[in-house]
């Protein structure tokens, strides 16, 4: 009888009812009489924040309450933010349909995607690495051609200082012309587990997942654009240079 009057039923105008628990600090759902609830709890993280595990009927509660909400969840994330491309194999197409949701989900430019299958998110974070090690040769490339000359006598820095240059103009040229375009750029693999620990990792059947978390990358474009055409325009005067002796 005690730990009936602690619960508090939530109409939310579906055939579900939705028991509150204050003492358990839980919201429970019966489905068509059956024994079996399925339950959401939450915890007080402070005199007036409620860290909750999902945000839909445990949503009134927090209004009623006048609470702020704490979300540790992806309800909410995943609708708008976070994508998940699952490893459900119907029938022989199911490859191609694996490109086909995560070709989608690039495009829509969720923040955070998932990829399950482990052939595509192997393949997908290996291109991801195409394009920084595309970006890291060209800038460090470039820094190598132009600081070289202050390192070297002038004699033997135009043989370190000229393939770098030429090295660090082709990596910029080919990240500008055969990769910029692909979405696959403005994303990074995500390796901070605090972060995935926000996604909803532990309803995957597969164990090492590769997250794709999307982030701007106009600045490294602007950084690797502006040495190698540093780089380009010593070199031009260095050959300009040497043939007009």
């Amino acid at each position: 009888m005690a730990q009936a009057a602690q619960m508090n039923v939530l109409d939310i105008n579906t055939p579900l009812r939705v028991e509150h628990d204050k003492k358990r600090r839980q919201f429970s759902i019966r489905l068509n009489g059956s024994h079996d609830r399925a339950v959401l709890l939450y915890e007080y993280v402070g005199k007036k924040t409620v860290d909750l595990q999902h945000t839909e009927a445990a949503m009134d509660f927090v209004v009623e309450e006048d609470l702020k909400a704490h979300l540790t969840c992806w309800g909410v994330m995943a609708a708008t933010e976070c994508y998940i491309v699952h490893e459900i194999y119907n029938g022989e197409n199911a490859q191609e349909q694996f490109e086909y949701e995560l070709e989608q989900a690039l495009e829509a430019q969720y923040r955070y995607i998932v990829i399950e299958p482990t052939r595509i998110g192997d393949e997908t974070a290996r291109w991801v690495a195409v394009g920084n090690c595309l970006h890291k040769t060209a800038v460090l490339a470039g820094a190598a051609c132009l600081l070289t000359p202050l390192a070297l006598p002038v004699d033997y820095s135009r043989y370190v200082a000229l393939p770098a240059g030429a090295l660090s103009l082709a990596c910029a040229a080919l990240y500008g012309i055969s990769w910029q375009f692909d979405p696959c750029c403005k994303y990074q693999v995500e390796y901070d587990s605090q972060k995935l620990s926000r996604l909803p990792l532990h309803t995957l059947t597969s164990s090492s997942p590769v997250v794709l978390v999307r982030r701007d990358d106009v600045h490294r474009k602007r950084l690797h654009n502006t040495i190698a055409l540093a780089a380009l325009a010593y070199c031009a005067k260095k050959i300009y240079e040497l043939y007009a002796v």
